[in-house]
Order: structure tokens, then C-alpha cells, then sequence
């Protein structure tokens, strides 16, 4: 038997033991089924849409009352007519849109796996648009925010608010009054005084004495 020195750990290690295969962090034991290493982080299992053989058992099962299939609650099975269809967008006073409803919740888990799928891929999300496209024009309403956010249709819902109409208010221009000399002002009132005097003189010689008396002297 032969030993090697390990010198950062100062201990022997057995060079003919054979070396044991190590996992990787949050690597799931072997054997472990599909379903248990989607849980844990490992592939996701891809949902498939049913066979006619399914369909024709879910038919009878549906509408003539025959016996439940197998495979009716397998979520990685789904209904030919729920594959690639975006769910419908929940209402109160609508239970085919409670995530209980069983077509609901098919196109629910499909859709969110068809959505991760896309994430990144050009030709996935073209098709992903093509589906909301058609979706949108058989009936908007059934379109989520994000959905109509992926195609361009998103119109958002705030309330528009309005500013208050304001009128204009005209703005008037008016000359300065240059300030007035003292001097100047004395002069003009006197000169008005004079005016005045002479005009009340002539009044009073047109309608007085011997000047009234010839017809008047006009009065300017």
C-alpha cells in the first residue's frame, strides 16, 4: 500500500484508493425522478399536448359520461385546445378564469412554461407574439398588462387629468408723462387764465349794452 503526504492538510492519503465522483452544489442524487429534479433546479419537464387516443377518452369522459382517463389530471398533459393559449385574465364574476378551473390552469402552467422558454430566443417570442396577436384580436380583454406590453398594445388606465384652461390677460401699454417744469406749468396756467377771461368778456359785450342791441358780437 502506498501513501502520499498531504502537505496542506499534514495527513496521509492512500494513492491506490480510488477517487469518488463529486456532485455539484444543489446537484440532485442519481435515479432521482424527472419530476422531483425539476423541484430541485434540474430540467423542466415539457408539457405535450394530449394524443387522439387521449382526446377521444376525454371526450367520452366529458360529454357521455364514460370512465375518467388516466391521464386527464397529468399537468404535463394537456388539452389540444389549451396548448399555446395565453390563460384567460381573471375575474370575480367569471369562475372559468379561477385558477382552479381545470382548462384554466393548463393554460396557465403551459403558458408560463412557453413564456421562461422565450426568454431570450428571437424565434420563441416571435411565435409568443403571433399567439397574443391572434388572442388580442378575438377578444382584448382576455390579455393581461404584460401581455399587451409584449405586442405593443398597452394603453395605460391613470386617468387623464386636465390643467385648468387659463385665459390670457391683455397687457396695456401706456406713455410715460414726462415730469413737469414748475416754471413752465406757471405759465401755462396763466395763459389758460387769460384765455378764459377774454372769452368770458366777449360773452358778456354780445349779450350786454349797445353791441347787443346791433345784433351781437359772434362769439368764438
Amino acid at each position: 500500500m502506498v501513501y502520499i503526504v498531504d502537505p496542506i492538510n499534514n495527513t496521509l492519503i492512500d494513492d491506490e484508493k480510488k477517487e469518488v465522483p463529486v456532485r455539484k452544489p444543489g446537484a440532485v442524487p442519481p435515479k432521482t425522478p424527472t419530476i422531483q429534479k425539476f423541484k430541485n433546479g434540474g430540467a423542466p419537464v415539457v408539457p405535450r399536448s394530449e394524443n387522439l387516443d387521449e382526446r377521444m377518452q376525454r371526450m367520452i369522459y366529458e360529454y357521455d359520461g364514460g370512465p375518467k382517463p388516466k391521464h386527464y389530471d397529468n399537468p404535463n398533459i394537456v388539452d389540444q385546445e389549451n396548448l399555446k393559449q395565453p390563460p384567460k385574465k381573471f375575474s370575480s364574476m367569471d369562475p372559468s378564469t379561477y385558477p382552479s378551473n381545470r382548462s384554466q390552469k393548463q393554460k396557465i402552467n403551459n403558458w408560463d412554461f412557453i413564456m421562461q422558454s422565450a426568454r431570450g430566443n428571437p424565434k420563441e417570442m416571435k411565435e409568443v407574439r403571433e399567439i397574443l396577436n391572434k388572442s388580442y384580436k378575438s377578444n382584448p380583454s382576455l390579455l393581461s398588462d404584460q401581455e399587451l406590453k409584449i405586442i405593443g398594445k398597452y394603453k395605460s388606465k391613470a386617468p387623464k387629468v386636465e390643467l385648468p384652461k387659463i385665459e390670457p390677460v391683455p397687457i396695456k401699454f401706456t406713455s410715460p408723462i414726462p415730469p413737469t417744469d414748475p416754471d413752465t406749468e406757471r405759465l401755462k396756467q396763466n395763459y389758460l387764465r387769460i384765455v378764459e377771461e377774454n372769452r368770458k368778456e366777449k360773452i358778456k359785450n354780445a349779450t350786454t349794452g349797445l353791441a347787443y342791441l346791433l345784433g351781437g358780437v359772434p362769439i368764438k
